[in-house]
C-alpha cells in the first residue's frame, strides 16, 4: 500500500509541474515579438505545406508574400501570444526556438515554422 501511495504522490507532483514545464518551452511573448517583428523576411512553412515570406515590423504591421498571395497583416500581443491578423489569416501563436529558427504553436498544435 505504501508503494501505491508513493506512486500516486509522484504522479500528482509530475502533473502539477506540467503546466510550468509547458510554459517554459515557449519564448516569453515580449522576446518572441522582438525576434519575429524585426522588419526582415522569414521563410514560413505552414502545416498544410504552403510556403511564403512573412515580414513583421515593430509597429504592428507586416506582409505575407507567396506565389499566389500578397497581403498586409497586423500583429499584436495578447496574453502570452503574438496574434497575426489579415484578410486570409487570424491566429495567435507562441514560439519555441528550434534549430535554424522558430516553431510557432497555435494552442497545442505546431503551426508555422520560421527560418532565415
Amino acid at each position: 500500500m505504501k508503494t501505491h501511495l508513493r506512486l500516486a504522490m509522484a504522479a500528482v507532483a509530475i502533473l502539477a509541474a506540467t503546466p510550468a514545464l509547458a510554459a517554459e518551452r515557449y519564448l516569453p511573448v515580449q522576446k518572441a515579438s522582438a525576434v519575429v517583428a524585426d522588419g526582415v523576411s522569414w521563410s514560413a512553412n505552414a502545416p498544410n505545406g504552403r510556403n511564403f515570406k512573412l515580414t513583421l515590423n515593430k509597429d504592428g504591421t507586416g506582409n505575407v508574400q507567396g506565389t499566389m498571395i500578397s497581403q498586409s497583416v497586423t500583429w499584436s500581443v495578447k496574453g502570452d501570444a503574438m496574434c497575426l491578423s489579415g484578410t486570409m489569416m487570424s491566429k495567435c501563436l507562441r514560439f519555441q526556438e528550434v534549430a535554424g529558427g522558430l516553431q510557432a504553436w497555435e494552442g497545442d498544435k505546431p503551426d508555422l515554422k520560421l527560418t532565415r
